[in-house]
């Protein structure tokens, strides 16, 4: 319960708390979906910098032998695969004048600038992390789902108000997560589930 003292910031959580629950569904998913606006910039990948954290938060044991033994580097074998919503795209799909797909453009945005200055670090770190604990990816973009006067009664609308390219788009996303997302599964062929 609540009591009367509590202020916002409290109901809200922190930053650590923020980890732990980003931590937690990578671990429990076998298809992480980073649902964001817009499009893939420094902004977008500030705000995914949980997933610089996860080399503090996790730690694995190759076997009960080892129990002495930290080997990090395991647990990115039992990570999910990465899946970037990118929702109210505008953008063109393209590269150097040519078009390209939604995977080849996340793959564009996860390409690291040269230098070792901070600025350069700051770039890197989270698109180096992306690359390093996800290897396995996929990106889907989706335009506005309806023109601007639906926009507010998304949920009461009829689907023939969609936009038909929207409905598209939702229609290969689904498709992709329904025929491509497995039960968790950790090496030895352990299913995770609620025990």
């Amino acid at each position: 319960s609540l009591s009367n003292s509590s202020s916002l910031s409290d109901l809200q959580g922190d930053n650590q708390n923020d980890c732990w629950i980003f931590t937690l569904a990578v671990l429990l998913s076998s298809t992480f979906i980073y649902n964001s606006i817009g499009t893939i910039n420094q902004q977008a990948m500030d705000q995914l910098h949980y997933v610089t954290e996860l080399t503090d938060l996790i730690k694995s044991k190759s076997s009960p032998e080892q129990s002495g033994v930290d080997d990090s580097a395991n647990f990115v074998g039992f990570f999910p695969t990465f899946v970037w919503a990118l929702r109210d795209f505008s953008l063109e799909l393209e590269a150097d004048g040519k078009p390209i797909t939604a995977d080849e453009y996340l793959e564009y945005s996860l390409t690291l600038t040269k230098g070792s200055d901070k600025k350069s670090e700051s770039f890197n770190k989270p698109r180096l992390c992306i690359r390093t604990f996800f290897p396995k990816r996929k990106c889907f973009v989706f335009d506005r789902p309806a023109q601007r006067k639906y926009l507010s009664k998304l949920e009461t609308i009829s689907e023939e108000d969609l936009s038909s390219e929207f409905v598209e788009q939702v229609e290969e996303f689904t498709s992709y997560i329904f025929s491509y997302s497995n039960v968790k599964t950790l090496s030895g062929g352990i299913i995770v589930n609620g025990p």
